[in-house]
């Protein structure tokens, strides 16, 4: 038995190598992860005496997830860990395997931050959250900058006693970064941690309403997004008629109004990657009044013309997916 290729020592879900070994006899597979094994079956040779476990990185999913960040800063201990192969009972080899739902472009081994952009438009009053794989000895700094440059960079996160590396979510919202910088008019702030670098470009445009969606991203990382262009409401309602006494009645009524939203003006083109993770995500809310409410996205209307400037707004629907939270939007 020998083994042509296998899983490297970091990947993620998305890319991970396919097991193929080469034997003429029947072997077992296992996996173990958490103390725990997964996956054991037997797998038998075709005609060219090779063994191939296909997609066992979607496997490997199956047993990742992110969460939403809580307060400042969240370890996302779920989002990735350390996968045991082995074959024929004995260990072969270990994989520390990071949650992506697609392909990416991204090297495993150093990843960066966990996001398909480094560089994003912001406003007050919005969330913003970054996430990467940290361990002892990380520093988190950020730099602050003025309309005339650099104005100071100011510590945002030292791990000097971490005993774990696993990815973490930081909240890097407008207004927690301005507290840092209490007395400097702040246009853009960097983060920066092992030399990757996240720009947030603060708009100060004067919005009738901005609107904050979070979304798990395809790293199951929480990320945001603000529209600008105002949101329309659609009301609907299912309910089942009845008569009483000769009177027809509802029963049951069930709210579904619809919401359309518009992203207004976009001013990065990288920003239409991020519209995209949120039109296909798994996991979105819609920030009203300071809580979270979650949502499910519906209808979309996303058009991008490719090597072109024309930045094209973006519409998409949605509903409570609480229906007895539709009274709490004021639209």
């Amino acid at each position: 038995m020998n083994v042509l290729q296998r899983p490297r020592e970091k990947e993620f879900c998305a890319t991970m190598r396919d097991y193929i070994i080469d034997t003429d006899v029947t072997i077992t597979f296992v996996v173990k992860y958490g103390g725990k094994t997964i996956l054991d079956e037997e797998y038998v040779p075709d005609a060219n005496n090779q063994v191939r476990v296909r997609k066992l990185g979607k496997f490997c999913e199956l047993a990742l997830w992110g969460v939403w960040c809580a307060g400042e800063t969240s370890w996302q201990t779920d989002a990735a860990g350390t996968f045991t192969f082995l074959i024929n009972g004995v260990q072969d080899g270990q994989s520390f395997v990071m949650f992506s739902r697609m392909q990416t472009k991204k090297d495993a081994d150093a990843p960066g931050w966990l996001s398909e952009v480094n560089r994003k438009v912001t406003r007050d009053g919005c969330k913003e959250y970054v996430s990467m794989v940290m361990g002892r000895g990380a520093r988190v700094m950020v730099e602050g900058w003025l309309p005339d440059g650099l104005g100071t960079e100011v510590l945002l996160l030292s791990l000097d006693s971490a005993s774990t590396v696993a990815p973490m979510t930081l909240d890097v919202s407008p207004e927690r970064i301005k507290g840092l910088f209490p007395d400097l008019d702040l246009v853009r702030y960097v983060v920066n941690c092992n030399n990757n670098r996240y720009e947030f470009l603060i708009d100060k445009t004067r919005y009738l309403d901005t609107w904050c969606f979070r979304y798990k991203n395809v790293y199951d990382m929480p990320e945001t997004l603000s529209a600008v262009g105002g949101i329309s409401l659609k009301g609907n309602n299912e309910e089942d008629t009845a008569t009483m006494f000769g009177i027809d009645r509802k029963f049951g009524v069930k709210v579904t109004d619809e919401y359309t939203v518009n992203s207004g003006v976009i001013m990065l083109q990288s920003d239409y990657k991020l519209w995209h993770n949120l039109l296909n995500a798994q996991e979105a809310d819609v920030l009203v009044d300071g809580e979270w409410l979650p949502i499910l996205i519906e209808k979309q209307k996303y058009e991008r013309e490719f090597r072109r400037s024309v930045l094209k707004a973006v519409e998409f629907s949605f509903r409570m997916a609480d229906p007895e939270q539709n009274n709490l939007i004021q639209v």
